[in-house]
């Protein structure tokens, strides 16, 4: 019996265009919580508009600037994920969530599906991310996906099938998505067999208003907690990995899909 893993999910409101301020946020609520993985949401490194300065304000793997995150997360043996822009190289830029382990070791996962619909336009700032990586940690395998990746549920099997335990979602979803978002956290659980968690940005960044609402579910769909809409907090859940056996062998979606069916999706 191992222990149950430790996940707090953070909803908040960054400062928009100020990365010291944000990295300072993180970084200290890293090292006040007492948690195996400590998350953030979507882009909340830089905040959700910026526009054309995504590629100003945007972070390599070894910037300095994360320094202050990957020391409390030493000192706190936490692992992190937290949203923001990133660039692998000149000219090129990620919508991406930043995975900071313990030992200093940097990540990302790079969002897939840009929304650039309504009042969003990220397309017009980022690449879209080709792969559905996995994230391996001592503490549990996660599958990283970022706000509207949550409506391709192929990416989250084929992140299931590769391994992972745990599918987390950061998220800059307005207050118009709600109820979108929430029909499909129990649904990714279930049908993928694994732990699902959201985090969300909470309140108004350039005309647009953010509903907050992190929430966790278990393998087969049961609530493990939430923090109430529209208001900022943190939330601790527990995950019991040894849930996940049972979970499997009694909807044994993983052994029964199709995994040909997905050759083709990076």
């Amino acid at each position: 019996m191992t222990d149950p893993l430790r996940v707090v999910l953070h909803c908040a409101n960054p400062r928009l265009g100020d990365v010291a301020a944000n990295v300072e946020t993180v970084a200290k609520a890293v090292a006040a919580g007492k948690a195996d993985l400590v998350a953030f949401p979507e882009m909340f490194l830089s905040g959700y508009g910026i526009g054309d300065d995504a590629q100003r304000l945007a972070l390599k793997l070894d910037d300095e600037r994360l320094e202050p995150i990957r020391k409390a997360a030493k000192k706190a043996k936490a692992h992190v994920v937290v949203g923001g822009p990133f660039t692998p190289r000149r000219g090129l830029t990620h919508n991406s969530a930043f995975c900071i382990a313990p030992d200093g070791t940097t990540t990302t996962y790079d969002k897939r599906a840009l929304a650039t619909f309504t009042t969003f336009q990220e397309g017009l700032f980022f690449r879209p991310g080709r792969t559905s990586p996995i994230w391996e940690t001592d503490i549990g395998t996660f599958g990283l996906s970022i706000c509207y990746d949550l409506f391709f549920p192929e990416f989250h099997r084929r992140q299931a099938l590769a391994g992972a335990d745990v599918l987390l979602n950061i998220s800059a979803s307005p207050t118009t998505s709600q109820r979108f978002f929430e029909t499909l956290f129990p649904a990714r659980a279930v049908e993928n067999a694994c732990f699902m968690a959201y985090t969300n940005c909470v309140g108004p960044q350039d005309a647009v208003v953010f509903w907050g609402g992190a929430q966790a579910f278990g393998p087969r769909g049961t609530s493990l907690g939430r923090l109430e809409p529209m208001k900022p907090g943190r939330l601790l859940v527990e995950m019991d990995l040894d849930d996940l056996a049972p979970a499997r062998e009694f909807r044994p979606t993983l052994r029964d899909a199709a995994a040909e069916d997905l050759a083709d999706m990076a």
